[in-house]
């Protein structure tokens, strides 16, 4: 950052033209503030080279260190060559992923220049990174047990919006919309899951989700005058997916939206479903659905582990928390309901031993029905200053260059 007046910093953004609108966004929000150039990333080190003395740039943040690194670190090598002592540079790695390997073999140059810090967006993949630069510090390697990598600062930075105009919804309501948002791949979304699930818990009461029974139909219709409205699930994302034929009129797909259709649609929603395929997003990378419903005041519908796994989300006000032992499906019929009786009745693995006779278990489902899943504006502004003030605190450590 350059020296500047008002409070001495001033901010560069070379990067891309945004897609989907979201320029109009940061001018709404005003959200690059301290403006100096922007321009394409391609004038990123011709920039960083112009001045290599009192004023010049000594700051550099990478959105995605797994791209960012591997595409510019000769040309960022030879600017720190060309400085002085006293006018050296340090980079703030954004990373996503533990298990992306193909930059991390540059760590270690920085690592040595003591020039580096890793800015994950949630607690475990932070965790996973610590770890895995404790093995490498422990390495009988030379060239690995040389380089610092315990002392390499590890902070986490969650990317939440103060989004304007959410649309408000009335009270009191049913829990009538839920959305899945993400890559529209049963590799990283167990939709077929869902989808199973879902066409069950509709065969068994079809009333409870607000549609008719199937009644040789090839689809459920929705059955507007039932006591509460239909049940949608709605796929927000790239890519495609295959939507069985009985939930033809209860499963619609989104994508190719700007970013304001993007925030509104998933805003309008009253809860979002991870529906995670894997480990993947509890040990290696980070979702970004997590921090996108927390930030359009949308609770997650989470286990435990999902909570303490990404930290910042550990919190009643930011999610509805089911045990493991109750699928998604099972968990919104029983807040659409009120009515978790079925589930508890329920022999799952036909074993003779049904879930309400699990005490924690039917504990950790009353608690989540007493929790309940709507949260009001200023449970989310109190919960998200408590964010915001743990990402001013990074902030203030990047830029006075404190561990």
């Amino acid at each position: 950052m350059d020296e500047e007046d008002v409070d001495g910093q001033v901010i560069h953004l070379f990067a891309p033209e945004f897609n989907y609108g979201f320029q109009e966004l940061i001018d709404e929000m005003d959200l690059w503030q301290h403006r100096g150039i922007r321009a394409g990333e391609d004038q990123l080190i011709e920039h960083v080279n112009a001045n290599t003395g009192d004023g010049g740039v000594d700051l550099l943040v990478f959105g995605t260190c797994e791209f960012d690194l591997r595409l510019w670190q000769d040309a960022l090598a030879d600017a720190w060559n060309r400085r002085d002592d006293e006018h050296k540079f340090k980079i703030v790695c954004g990373v996503h992923h533990v298990k992306d390997m193909n930059w991390q073999s540059h760590i270690a140059y920085w690592a040595r220049r003591d020039a580096i810090r890793l800015l994950p967006i949630a607690n475990h993949v932070a965790e996973s990174f610590r770890e895995r630069f404790a093995d490498l510090a422990n390495s009988p390697e030379p060239i690995l047990y040389t380089a610092g990598y315990q002392y390499i600062p590890v902070d986490v930075h969650v990317p939440i919006l103060d989004i304007p105009n959410l649309p408000s919804k009335p009270l009191p309501r049913y829990l009538s919309k839920a959305v899945i948002q993400g890559s529209l791949d049963p590799g990283r979304r167990d939709y077929n899951r869902v989808f199973k699930d879902l066409i069950v818990s509709l065969h068994e009461d079809p009333d409870a989700w607000g549609y008719h029974p199937l009644d040789g139909r090839r689809s459920f219709v929705p059955n507007h005058g039932g006591s509460a409205p239909p049940f949608e699930l709605l796929l927000v994302g790239t890519g495609s997916v295959t939507i069985p034929d009985e939930l033809a009129y209860i499963v619609s797909i989104h994508h190719d939206l700007t970013y304001k259709e993007f925030y509104a649609l998933v805003a309008s929603c009253d809860v979002v479903v991870p529906a995670f395929a894997d480990n993947g997003y509890f040990d290696n990378q980070a979702s970004s659905t997590v921090a996108l419903a927390t930030e359009l005041n949308i609770p997650l519908l989470v286990t435990d582990r999902h909570r303490q796994k990404y930290g910042y989300i550990d919190d009643v006000r930011a999610v509805i928390t089911r045990p493991a032992a109750m699928p998604e499906v099972e968990a919104l019929k029983a807040l659409r309901t009120g009515d978790p009786a079925a589930f508890l009745a329920s022999d799952p693995a036909d074993i003779g031993k049904t879930m309400g006779e699990m005490p924690a278990v039917r504990e950790a489902v009353e608690r989540m029905i007493q929790e309940g899943w709507v949260r009001g504006r200023r449970e989310w502004m109190e919960w998200r200053e408590g964010v915001w003030e743990m990402n001013r605190g990074v902030a203030r450590k990047i830029l006075t260059d404190k561990t």
